[in-house]
């Protein structure tokens, strides 16, 4: 196969990674990042400083789980070494067993189980950094994509891309052509090629979306000198109190963040959360973030930035059976997204830019082939998370509706006397899998390899072991001492009113300031 020049829109690190991937197996790729974001001279000025507008979602919490990290160390381990010594950790779960259970037996593939700890805009700035000193990518910033450069494929009618116009993102210049053999589309979830496509002859493009049933607020915090952090359970734990979720991510350099997310429907909520008194207020108020964010444990280095108009998204690049243009291929949120707080998101952009190298080895100079056998790899290693996420966050939606009506929705009894098999699974998990993660060493192994995307989604419920392993800790619940994690709807609301009032500070809009990815 002949090497290949190949144009990756949007330098984040979706398209960093395809960077990587594809320059690795010897192509010359040419990245146009529309942000004019010069790279600060170190990860901390990073954090304080630099300025992502295209990529907001960098002041939030990530997780960096196994499937991505296992990539890192077998395509670029220099990489992981620069990740270490910038301050990143790496969460094992050998290490985690080993904290939770006498003698634990361990077993092969174990030490796959890896997360990294790490802030977000330190992995992109450490792998900005990486792939520039290879030497093998041209990186250019300030560089917007107007519209695609395509010709007609003869043979097959289809419109063949062979570069894109792009343009100084200031408007400074005429557009100029950057041809390439291959451009792919890794800018993101306000990706344009929906736009793009149809301008050179395609068909529309096919869209599916589902709302995410949240929003969220985010806020970074720091270890103080020489405490030591509570445990983390694989690089995030976090509770569900229904009405509010709560997560700890792991970081780099003593720095974690915390994640509150609730109803975009709960306008109170909203107003709480977006603010640091009602953040500070509701992080305090549940029992596994308070144990963090005490004075004692920690301070914050950030403001309180939150992020709304979530969806679950995905577009098809393939119909019937034919990709709808040759040359062209998306890669991580551009093609599919799904609700930022289970933190998959940068996996799965590393997961499809390393199946399209594999693709593009295998398929060589022809386009069509590279089309379909990409999309079948997307339709099995992305789309199957894609539609679990669907169903949990539309199950999700019930629960916090059914809350808000002041129903109980892990009741498993319908008022006429039949099982509510809904239900029953709500509670099964909440019951039974979750207290099961610290008492069975299978259960929770199955969990984490699902968790970091090593297994297929669905394997924990079907494996029958673990099955019978959930039902007996769900048949011992009532003999289980019944743990808080955290007040009701109402006391917090209590709580955060009575804050305001011995501050006297003023009610501000209950408006959450739109920041749509």
């Amino acid at each position: 196969m002949s090497s290949k020049h190949v144009v990756v829109i949007g330098g984040s690190i979706a398209g960093l990674g395809v960077a990587l991937a594809l320059s690795g197996r010897g192509h010359r790729v040419t990245i146009l990042e529309a942000d004019a974001t010069p790279l600060p001279a170190s990860h901390d000025e990073a954090f304080a400083r630099w300025k992502r507008r295209g990529a907001p979602q960098t002041r939030h919490s990530h997780a960096l789980l196994a499937r991505l990290r296992n990539l890192i160390r077998d395509h670029a381990p220099e990489l992981l070494e620069k990740l270490l010594a910038c301050g990143a950790g790496e969460l094992r779960f050998t290490e985690r067993a080993r904290e939770l259970f006498t003698d634990p037996v361990l077993e092969e593939g174990d030490e796959d189980i890896v997360a990294l700890a790490c802030r977000r805009i330190t992995f992109e700035w450490i792998l900005r950094r990486h792939v520039l000193d290879t030497g093998l990518v041209d990186f250019r910033d300030g560089v917007a994509v107007e519209r695609l450069h395509a010709e007609r494929d003869p043979a097959s009618g289809l419109p063949w891309v062979k570069g894109v116009w792009a343009v100084d993102a200031k408007g400074d210049a005429a557009p100029e052509l950057v041809s390439g053999d291959l451009v792919v589309d890794a800018s993101g979830r306000r990706s344009e090629l929906y736009r793009w496509l149809p301008e050179i002859g395609t068909r529309a493009v096919r869209e599916a979306s589902s709302p995410c049933g949240i929003f969220y607020t985010s806020r970074f915090y720091r270890l103080l000198d020489g405490v030591e952090p509570p445990s983390f359970d694989g690089g995030i734990i976090g509770a569900d109190l229904g009405y509010l979720k709560v997560g700890i991510f792991a970081g780099d350099s003593r720095v974690f963040s915390i994640t509150l997310a609730a109803s975009p429907t709960d306008v109170e909520m909203r107003r709480l959360l977006r603010q640091p008194l009602g953040f500070e207020t509701a992080v305090a108020a549940v029992p596994l973030a308070a144990e963090w964010t005490s004075p004692e444990v920690s301070e914050p280095v950030s403001d309180v930035h939150g992020m709304a108009n979530l969806t679950n998204t995905r577009r098809w690049l393939v119909e019937d059976g034919e990709p709808l243009a040759l040359g062209f291929v998306a890669v991580g949120d551009s093609l599919i997204h799904t609700n930022p707080i289970v933190g998959r998101g940068c996996s799965h952009a590393w997961t499809a830019a390393f199946a399209l190298a594999d693709c593009l080895d295998a398929t060589g100079d022809e386009p069509r082939t590279l089309a379909l056998a990409y999309d079948a790899r997307i339709d099995r290693e992305i789309v199957p998370w894609y539609l679990l996420q669907v169903a949990q966050d539309a199950d999700a939606i019930e629960v916090a509706e059914a809350q808000q009506r002041g129903d109980d929705p892990f009741h498993t009894t319908n008022p006429d006397g039949s099982q509510n098999p809904k239900a029953f699974v709500r509670s099964l998990i909440k019951d039974g899998l979750l207290p099961a993660l610290r008492e069975d060493l299978v259960v929770l192994r199955t969990f984490l390899r699902t968790l970091h995307l090593l297994d297929p989604p669905g394997d924990l419920m079907k494996n029958p072991v673990v099955m019978q392993r959930v039902l007996e800790v769900y048949a011992r619940r009532e003999e289980r001492e019944k743990v808080v994690l955290g007040p009701s709807r109402s006391v917090l609301l209590e709580r955060f009113a009575a804050r305001e009032s011995e501050r006297g500070e003023s009610r501000p809009p209950a408006e959450l300031e739109k920041q749509a990815l």
